[in-house]
């Protein structure tokens, strides 16, 4: 294994950053994911950060609708007049409350986490990678003034590692 205790985040980041806006739609996102190659992006709203979408986050949105539609049906005495048991999908959501349609045109504001773990260029390695661990995260933004300038996987610390 490679040392790296004089290895800082600028050796390591992959830049520039591919960003995306609080306005953009979940449908047009996913695309540019494939499209760049990406996995996950920072959200940039007049040159500042404001949040970081990744694809998990998209994965995650179907089971948050399913589950909301869930509760809701539950609130309402599932089986009232309003629907029956023929009218549920295979995740136990009745037809006519489904979100899922909404998922294309939702905003990526509406799903982004808006507390992103972060270091700057002449951040050690090592502590990159000890915040990616305590915070559970595969992706450190690299900022200066704010701004993403870079991004750090756990793919790039891992091929830093093995030298």
């Amino acid at each position: 294994m490679k040392d790296i205790s004089a290895t800082v985040a600028s050796d390591v980041m992959h830049s520039p950053v591919i960003c995306t806006r609080p306005d953009e739609t979940l449908q047009k996102l996913e695309s540019r994911f494939d499209d760049k190659h990406v996995s996950g992006m920072p959200v940039v709203e007049d040159g500042v950060m404001v949040g970081i979408i990744t694809q998990d986050d998209l994965v995650r949105v179907p089971a948050m609708l399913d589950a909301m539609a869930r509760y809701v049906a539950s609130e309402m005495q599932t089986d009232g007049p309003m629907m029956s048991s023929d009218d549920r999908d295979d995740d136990g959501v009745p037809d006519n409350l489904s979100f899922r349609g909404q998922i294309p045109n939702m905003k990526v504001e509406e799903v982004m986490v808006r507390n992103v773990v972060t270091c700057t260029p002449t951040t050690p390695l090592e502590l990159v990678i000890f915040r990616m661990v305590e915070h559970h995260i595969h992706r450190i933004v690299v900022v200066e003034a704010g701004e993403p300038v870079g991004i750090i996987s756990t793919l790039e610390v891992l091929a830093e590692l093995s030298g």
